[in-house]
């Protein structure tokens, strides 16, 4: 990691000259092919000991006619691309080649849009109109004024997942094409899916790029940066991307609280919610949440989604108990940072939030960060106009309903659930076993990861769901696979269901409009 140059007397000029395989399709390293490049200066720049203060310039040579370079970085007459230290040429990435190019101003302040990768037809009026609306919700969050002189968006559209990093003037973002707005039909669950990134990356120009952890500030760029509070960071961010997409206009309450449904059942399905609290999901990422086996469901928790419960919990109690809501804190933090930008510490957001507010929740985020206890949502979404129900879940899928009205929500007594209790990937020869949930029938069972199921009740297994609803209550269930190359049958006996499934139901908008 580190190299010593020797022979040399102050004054000379030392060029180095090395080679970097990039071929790393994503957002976090470096890639680069005949039609595109990217990287994060992380993984091509080397810093040098005692000189990271100084001006850092990046030039390019030899590319393609037709391509161009994007970055947060300025450049001069002779593009060179100049930072003012090693700090911010590292949390400054760079996009090449032959992209497309949209621009918006908000607050002042000249923001783009780079779309690389595959670019088909798309409503661009409609896009910039609604990333407009959440980059100006959020200014306005934070003040209204813009914490930067310019700020990116770098979309490269390929592949099926939608990931993204935040950087202090950019961020590096991935989708699927069919993602973009669609000019002859509906797309909406796609886009407002990736309009819910856009708008995560950028809260997190003020919420990781500004206030940080005090165990970041620096970097320690030499080994992991260990911090309990990623659940704050990830999480707070996380319950915001969503709510600022309602609050600016580009979705509404119905979609909004069917988020919030989703999320609920997201981390209260799975085990692990049990097992692990926020606090050590936030320090363990390294070697749990970001290495993740076919038993991370029954082990740990989402410090994004559940921190974004948390997040939800608090904006709800600060409501309840004052005059203020999480807007206030997180502006608080804000101006903290403005006049002193030493980050925030490990235990030091109750004292945060109550000199915010002068509530005093210490308690409660002892509570929601450092043990597994079950978060008071039903109670507290009671309070501003939402009923909480629960029910049986359809299948190991359901994740819960909103409902604009009551709902005639069966009350569960000795029903018979046949869903398995596993996840199953279909392959060509049957459907393989990627996890197996705890205290389920699958588990009880002896199903195992990497199992390959390929027949039930001797009938080859090809629609799981609907085989299974043609199986009788109480009735056994062989299961026929192949394991490590044996054939093997497995004999599973469904179980009587449990309420494991939420809903949330509008009962008062009066009181709703206390929140939203």
């Amino acid at each position: 990691n580190n190299w010593l140059l020797e022979g040399l007397t102050a004054g000379d000029q030392v060029e180095v000259s090395y080679t970097v395989y990039a071929y790393e399709y994503g957002i976090r390293t470096a890639f680069l092919d005949a039609k595109r490049g990217y990287f994060n200066p992380t993984s091509l720049c080397l810093s040098v000991a005692g000189y990271e203060n100084n001006i850092h310039q990046v030039q390019f040579a030899n590319l393609p006619d037709d391509w161009q370079v994007a970055c947060g970085l300025a450049a001069d007459d002779n593009e060179v691309f100049n930072a003012k230290n090693y700090d911010e040429l590292i949390d400054s990435p760079f996009e090449l080649g032959a992209f497309e190019r949209l621009e918006f101003s908000v607050a002042g302040v000249n923001h783009y849009l780079i779309l690389s990768g595959t670019i088909p037809p798309f409503d661009r009026e409609r896009m910039i109109s609604d990333m407009h609306k959440i980059c100006d919700y959020q200014i306005k969050l934070f003040g209204g004024a813009a914490p930067y002189s310019g700020y990116g968006f770098i979309l490269n559209l390929s592949g099926e997942i939608y990931t993204g990093l935040e950087h202090r003037n950019s961020t590096l973002l991935m989708a699927p094409y069919y993602a973009l707005p669609n000019l002859n039909r509906s797309n909406d669950e796609d886009y407002i899916k990736l309009l819910g990134l856009i708008s995560h990356e950028f809260f997190h120009t003020w919420n990781v790029k500004r206030i940080k952890p005090q165990v970041f500030t620096p970097y320690n760029l030499g080994q992991e940066n260990y911090t309990k509070l990623l659940w704050w960071f990830e999480g707070v961010t996380s319950y915001y991307d969503d709510l600022v997409l309602y609050r600016s206009g580009v979705i509404n309450q119905e979609k909004y609280l069917s988020f919030i449904t989703d999320n609920l059942n997201n981390v209260y399905k799975f085990a692990g919610v049990t097992q692990q609290s926020l606090a050590n999901s936030s320090l363990t990422s390294w070697i749990k949440y970001y290495r993740q086996d076919e038993n991370s469901p029954n082990s740990i928790v989402s410090y994004y989604v559940k921190g974004s419960l948390v997040a939800l919990c608090l904006d709800l109690l600060i409501r309840e108990q004052s005059e203020f809501s999480l807007d206030d804190v997180m502006r608080y933090l804000f101006q903290q940072w403005q006049q002193n930008p030493v980050g925030v510490g490990e235990d030091e957001i109750p004292a945060l939030i109550k000199a915010a507010t002068r509530v005093d929740l210490a308690e409660f985020i002892h509570l929601a960060t450092e043990t597994t206890e079950l978060l008071p949502f039903k109670d507290l979404l009671a309070k501003f106009g939402l009923n909480l129900t629960e029910r049986i879940a359809k299948n190991h899928q359901d994740s819960g309903k909103y409902f604009e009205q009551q709902a005639n929500l069966v009350t569960p007594t000795n029903t018979i659930t046949l869903d398995l209790g596993a996840k199953l990937d279909k392959q060509s020869l049957g459907y393989l076993v990627k996890n197996v949930y705890d205290n389920t029938p699958a588990q009880a069972t002896g199903l195992a990861a990497g199992d390959l199921i390929v027949a039930l009740n001797n009938v080859k297994l090809t629609n799981p769901e609907k085989q299974l609803a043609f199986v009788c209550a109480n009735e056994d269930i062989t299961l026929t696979l192949f394991r490590q190359e044996q054939l093997l049958s497995l004999i599973l006996k469904p179980t009587a269901s449990v309420a494991n499934v939420f809903d949330l139901v509008l009962a008062d908008a009066n009181l709703l409009a206390n929140w939203l």
